[in-house]
């Protein structure tokens, strides 16, 4: 009997010890999934720079235990971003030192691309025009973390100006560069540059692309899938059987021309493609949602261009929303993938509409392209344009883009960085922050005859209600999709409050004003 239960209690407790296992496997599994896996405690920040120059900041990454910025600056916007600086920022959003590059007559200097070879060490990659030189170069730099230049090289090209470039390694581990090519002044030809070097700089073979649209042909995004190069570029349509904006270009190892095709789901300009393996990738830039308005689209596809799965963030509304204008996507793990842009856009930098001021969109999807939330960002004060994005160690993201305060144009784009973590919220700042988040907007306003609401999936099934002065409720609108229209022809002018209601709680409130 004694021997019997001692059994019993050993079968018991392998049981137990079983089901421990497959309850915490299942967890494990459903943490992964959502992609918030994380050896370190999630940050956020919120950190705005600048003074009377122009920024913009062009690209960015994470490398160590810092942030480090590429971006251009100028005194004189009427003779373009001229010179380069990079900055390094810690994990709290300080910036603790940076490296600009001197200012001289009639020359320039770029940083488009941050290559990360170890924890210690990266490259920066861009063009640069010194003045006793007819052409441009490109420019690649090799730096530690703490801004030391270990070597500089520069390969010649045959036009004045680069500008798009961007980077792709193959199998041997090379990299390959591409960019834009121009004239300048007063033509304005445009053709592409191709160089393929080793990460110590030294080169291997180059061509250029000169068979396009010479006024049209420009470089947006480079990947090396399934033994060749894919170009995703204007100016090719000619190659095509239609009228896509952008088209890919395959190059073989030997960079020469193969293959032309359009681009799927008629993405277009601001593109970002990610491999995913030797024969699938992701594919986000901004596609039309109506006639005149874009959205943030993103596409999974294989390496022929069939499209396996794609989602938007915006909707057809009454601005457009458009994809970041450097790096527009960045995927933390194979289960969470970032897209972010900029909506009530225009594509204007300087240019603020008081009713519809611009605001930064970050998405988020899984690895079949569900969108789990979108939130948008903001300010009261000025307009907001997202440049470039990357994921974080922690399985967050960090945002850079322009900062644009119209009541002091004397400040010109000042830069503006946001950390959010893997759930897209900004946490632990204050309550008098400069950004907020929202998990919808409410626009236009003031407005007339109606108001639109977009909001993200997360929220989806929420209520919008509007109240009159009074406190009484007059308006109910579901919002069973991103973006929901409520009729106010009939109400008269006044201030009308809004509240958003999600499972019982109020997420949302503002006020809305009809003129």
């Amino acid at each position: 009997m004694t021997q019997t239960k001692k059994y019993g209690n050993i079968c018991s407790s392998i049981i137990i010890l079983i089901l421990r296992k497959i309850i915490m496997k299942q967890l494990l599994l459903t943490l992964l999934l959502f992609g918030v896996i994380s050896l370190q405690a999630q940050n956020s920040f919120i950190t705005l720079y600048g003074d009377e120059t122009g920024e913009i900041p062009i690209c960015m990454k994470q490398i160590g235990s810092s942030y480090f910025i590429g971006q251009q600056y100028s005194y004189d916007l009427l003779f373009g971003w001229r010179y380069a600086k990079i900055l390094k920022m810690n994990l709290e959003g300080e910036i603790l030192s940076e490296l600009s590059y001197p200012i001289m007559p009639n020359n320039y200097s770029d940083i488009d691309r941050i290559i990360q070879l170890n924890d210690s060490e990266f490259l920066t990659i861009g063009g640069c025009k010194q003045e006793n030189m007819a052409y441009a170069q490109l420019w690649v730099m090799k730096l530690d973390t703490s801004l030391n230049i270990i070597w500089d090289k520069k390969y010649m090209t045959n036009r004045p100006f680069t500008s798009n470039i961007s980077v792709t390694e193959n199998q041997a581990g090379n990299l390959l560069i591409g960019s834009s090519l121009s004239t300048g002044s007063p033509s304005h030809q445009y053709s592409l540059l191709f160089l393929e070097i080793t990460k110590e700089g030294d080169s291997i073979k180059s061509n250029y692309l000169t068979n396009g649209n010479p006024s049209k042909t420009d470089l947006q995004s480079l990947l090396w899938i399934n033994g060749q190069y894919k170009v995703f570029a204007d100016g090719y349509a000619a190659f095509t059987a239609n009228n896509c904006f952008t088209q890919i270009l395959q190059l073989d190892s030997s960079l020469n021309l193969t293959v032309v095709r359009s681009t799927p789901l008629w993405i277009d300009k601001y593109m970002t493609a990610e491999k995913i393996n030797d024969s699938k990738y992701y594919l986000t830039g901004k596609a039309y949602s109506s006639i005149t308005h874009y959205d943030i689209t993103i596409g999974k596809f294989d390496a022929f261009e069939d499209t396996l799965a794609n989602n938007h963030a915006g909707s057809i509304g009454a601005v457009p929303d458009y994809s970041a204008w450097k790096r527009c996507m960045t995927i933390a793990n194979s289960n969470s993938i970032y897209t972010g842009g900029t909506t009530n856009d225009n594509s204007i930098f300087y240019n603020c509409n008081a009713t519809n001021m611009k605001e930064l969109i970050l998405s988020n999807y899984d690895s079949l392209l569900n969108c789990r939330w979108t939130y948008f960002y903001g300010c009261d004060t000025a307009c907001l344009t997202l440049s470039t994005m990357d994921a974080t160690s922690d399985g967050g993201c960090i945002m850079a883009g322009m900062y644009y305060n119209p009541d002091y144009p004397e400040n010109m784009l000042d830069v503006i960085v946001i950390k959010v973590d893997s759930i897209g919220l900004i946490t632990g700042l204050p309550d008098n922050k400069t950004i907020t988040t929202h998990q919808a907007i409410v626009y236009p306003n003031p407005g007339q005859d109606f108001i639109v609401i977009q909001s993200g999936p997360q929220i989806a099934h929420s209520e919008f209600r509007l109240y009159n002065t009074s406190g009484q409720l007059i308006r109910r609108t579901n919002l069973n999709n991103s973006i929901e229209h409520s009729d106010v022809t009939s109400l008269p002018s006044g201030v009308y409050p809004w509240q958003i209601i999600h499972q019982g709680k109020t997420i949302e409130q503002g006020k809305w004003v009809k003129p």
